[in-house]
């Protein structure tokens, strides 16, 4: 993300509540939060009143707004719970991104302004939430029905989810959790640990034990370790959804929470779909105007309504400058599974064509075709070596290169492995890896014996990384493979793609 993009995120901070003092203790938080609410306004800008049909709905705790698209019949809805620290009201750029989504997905939105601290406690904000959710499902006649959080929001829509299943109020069809706060309590000693890291207070945004004493004070009171209200990642998530999906930033202070979660669902077999995002702030859906959190806040969008919409641009570039190689020059590139890939995905080469010069494209054919190469040349070398594909996308390259006796590795986000998955068939000696490239422990899965060459690939992945992310990659590989024969490395400069 670009200085200029920080620079105005941090601007938009200072403007808001935030808890400027590190030292603060929990009384102390409370009246610089009570201070701040004659501030805070939740109620929709006139702008969505004058563009959207908006109704309200009263209730003992507090109100919920109904948000729908003018003059039309509404069947889907999303139910968006704000996030804010359990002490924030909802502010005018989270109001925007429920703009967003109605206006892109022709959704209905349920957004309840539900009780906080200090003057509020759980128990008063899931009995609204609950409230607000079971009034939805009767009232209205609804065919598809998500609920969204982001940050405590999320944490909140996940205890709302085991609330609904034990009460047998109907189960949403879809959870969409972003960056959540999973844990009021902080139970993990370690994960708490994670958050007092310095290197990821960015932009205000801390932890401190303040923090934790003003939750247990003012909001937890009485529901202290009951799980589904107050650390739904520990409660049983069995069956209170069709499907999950986890949005974090790898930098982020909750992102080893979104990661425990999603190896906890892993392991009970419930459908998960995972991002994770390089360089962006916590709070990237209040930042529509800088174009990286736009694109997150489009993927959202999408995977609200839709998640067969979710295939990355960039995996269908590469598939389609793969595809495009093979039909044209068969003789000096064969890729056969890349040119079914494209047809699944519906690769447009017309669109791509389009976007490309013939210098560019014939640069993007000699690369392809190098690397390839460079590959076999390693392969003919070390015939019963190791090479480990970074970033590996839909990439084929194991079905081109295989001799029958080396043995491969592709390495990438497991959102984007469960999509390989689908896409390209598994063979033996061939092992997919679905994790973030900077968690190195997936370097732990990668086996060598002793006297066994290894290759390290990384065509594309690099271009995301700053000189300072790149250098920890490569200390990382050499620290575990101190005898590492290459490591083949095609980088872009960031500016085609933005630094992260």
């Amino acid at each position: 993300m670009s200085t200029q993009n920080s620079l105005v995120i941090i601007k938009e901070k200072i403007a808001g509540v935030m808890l400027d003092d590190k030292r603060m203790k929990a009384d102390d938080i409370a009246k610089k939060v009570l201070k701040g609410r004659k501030r805070e306004c939740s109620t929709p800008p006139k702008w969505m009143q004058d563009a959207f049909h908006i109704t309200k709905a009263e209730s003992e705790n507090g109100l919920c707004y109904y948000v729908k698209p003018k003059k039309k019949e509404v069947k889907n809805f999303f139910f968006y719970i704000h996030g804010g620290g359990h002490c924030m009201e909802i502010n005018k750029n989270q109001w925007e991104f429920v703009a967003t989504v109605v206006e892109e997905n022709g959704y209905g939105a349920a957004v309840p302004i539900y009780p906080l601290a200090p003057e509020h406690n759980a128990q008063d904000t899931f009995d609204m939430l609950i409230g607000t959710y079971r009034h939805l499902t009767r009232q209205e006649t609804i065919d598809r029905l998500v609920v969204v959080g982001d940050s405590t929001g999320g944490g909140l829509a996940l205890s709302l989810a085991v609330l609904a299943w034990k009460e047998g109020v109907r189960r949403p069809d879809k959870l969409v959790l972003l960056s959540p706060s999973l844990d009021t309590e902080f139970m993990d000693g370690n994960l708490a640990n994670h958050m007092l890291d310095r290197k990821k207070e960015v932009r205000k945004y801390y932890y401190r034990l303040g923090i934790k004493e003003f939750l247990s004070r003012y909001w937890i009171q009485d529901l202290y370790h009951q799980n589904e209200y107050t650390c739904p990642i520990y409660a049983d998530l069995t069956d209170i959804c069709d499907e999950i999906a986890i949005f974090t930033v790898e930098n982020d202070l909750l992102n080893s929470y979104a990661r425990l979660l999603y190896d906890k669902l892993k392991k009970e077999q419930i459908r998960i779909h995972y991002f994770e995002y390089f360089g962006m702030p916590h709070d990237y859906i209040e930042h529509q105007h800088v174009p990286e959190c736009r694109m997150i806040i489009n993927r959202i969008s999408d995977s609200i309504k839709d998640e067969a919409k979710l295939v990355n641009p960039e995996i269908k570039r590469a598939v389609w400058a793969r595809s495009m190689v093979a039909e044209r020059y068969p003789k000096l590139f064969q890729d056969d599974e890349s040119i079914k890939i494209a047809a699944k995905l519906n690769v447009s080469h017309k669109d791509f064509n389009a976007m490309y010069q013939e210098y560019d494209r014939l640069v993007k054919i000699g690369r392809i075709v190098e690397i390839d190469k460079r590959v076999k040349q390693f392969i003919m070398r070390y015939a019963d070596g190791v090479i480990v594909n970074v970033g590996a996308e839909l990439d084929t390259m194991f079905s081109r290169m295989d001799n029958g006796r080396i043995r491969w590795y592709n390495v990438d986000m497991p959102e984007t492995m469960e999509l390989r998955r689908k896409m390209v068939e598994s063979r033996d000696r061939e092992q997919n890896i679905g994790k973030s490239i900077l968690d190195f422990s997936w370097l732990d899965s990668v086996k060598k014996k002793p006297g066994e060459a290894i290759l390290f690939v990384c065509c594309d992945v690099t271009k995301y990384f700053t000189d300072k992310k790149l250098q920890a990659f490569l200390n990382a590989i050499w620290e575990r493979f101190p005898v590492l024969r290459y490591c083949l490395m095609s980088r872009i400069p960031l500016a085609e793609n933005g630094q992260i």
